[in-house]
């Protein structure tokens, strides 16, 4: 299915894919809503130049994937858009895309009510969401669900995207020796607030530069991190950080991170909590304490 014009909706529809995407999306204003699309061979949803597209009330899932680890392609993702600013993502499933949301380019995008699981990769993939040069953008009540099957890389990624925000999320299972639950990477003042994480290794929470993009004033408000380990996973190396919860480094001249009433519990490594502290304003907190993750988010669709 490929959109003819501006404004068009495209609804209802059960598609099995596969060869090439599911759905194409070329035309600016774009609703696809209530629709199941299981793909192969290309994306499920592939948007391009669409600007103020919607997508609602979506199962997306990549029936081409393996029983289990590395997918067969980084292209082979369930909701790809490219140049679409202002898009608007809500009550969404997506399962075992190399990615399972990629967003490049496309500033201001909304994602809410995102039910995600099993991160396949390959590397560069394997995040549930990655924001890609897409400032001012967000992503709110959600969960981000892998397991032993998976090959995951970040499971949220913000990638040189300035001002976006993470919130009211649960973050499951990581086993890539470098990837970490949440990561700010290269991206100036963004948010994490509300967000746990379970069984991650290399790192819960980090906001870092990345080659010449510099980082800073990025705060992590109310965050959480359980169960991490430190030691080989699933056929893959051991995390490379021996086990940091938050990894916190700035570019030269720029505001310092904030960490606030955050908490750990059951950690892998408890002596490895936050590096580097000099990146952080003065007065962070991060509690030992025990608590009960967030639930899961479990969406029902009317073909169920």
């Amino acid at each position: 299915m490929t959109s003819r014009k501006d404004g068009q909706v495209i609804e209802n529809l059960d598609i099995y894919s596969p060869h090439g995407n599911g759905i194409m999306v070329l035309h600016k204003g774009v609703i696809v809503r209530n629709c199941r699309i299981r793909h192969g061979l290309g994306s499920g949803v592939f948007a391009q130049g669409a600007a103020g597209i919607l997508l609602e009330d979506l199962e997306v899932d990549h029936v081409g994937a393996p029983p289990a680890g590395a997918g067969p392609s980084e292209n082979y993702i369930n909701i790809q858009l490219e140049s679409c600013p202002d898009a608007i993502l809500t009550r969404v499933k997506a399962s075992r895309g190399a990615s399972n949301v990629y967003v490049v380019n496309s500033p201001g995008t909304r994602m809410s009510l995102l039910e995600l699981h099993d991160a396949r990769g390959p590397f560069p993939r394997g995040q549930n969401v990655q924001f890609n040069r897409s400032p001012d953008s967000s992503l709110e009540e959600f969960s981000a669900e892998n397991g032993p099957t998976s090959w995951t890389e970040d499971n949220i990624s913000v990638f040189c995207s300035d001002r976006c925000m993470v919130r009211r999320g649960l973050v499951f299972y990581n086993n890539s020796p470098t990837g970490a639950g949440v990561m700010l990477e290269g991206s100036f003042d963004c948010l994490v607030e509300d967000v746990d994480t379970v069984q991650q290794g290399n790192g819960a929470f980090s906001a870092v530069p990345q080659g010449d993009v510099g980082s800073g004033g990025c705060s992590f408000i109310r965050c959480r991190s359980r169960d991490t380990y430190n030691e080989p996973r699933d056929g893959r190396d051991a995390p490379t950080s021996n086990g940091l919860s938050f990894y916190t480094r700035i570019s030269e001249g720029a505001e310092k991170h904030t960490v606030r009433d955050c908490c750990v519990y059951a950690l892998a490594n408890p002596r490895n909590i936050i590096w580097q502290r000099a990146a952080v304003h003065a007065g962070w907190s991060i509690r030992r304490r025990a608590f009960e993750p967030r639930l899961p988010l479990r969406l029902a669709f009317n073909w169920q």
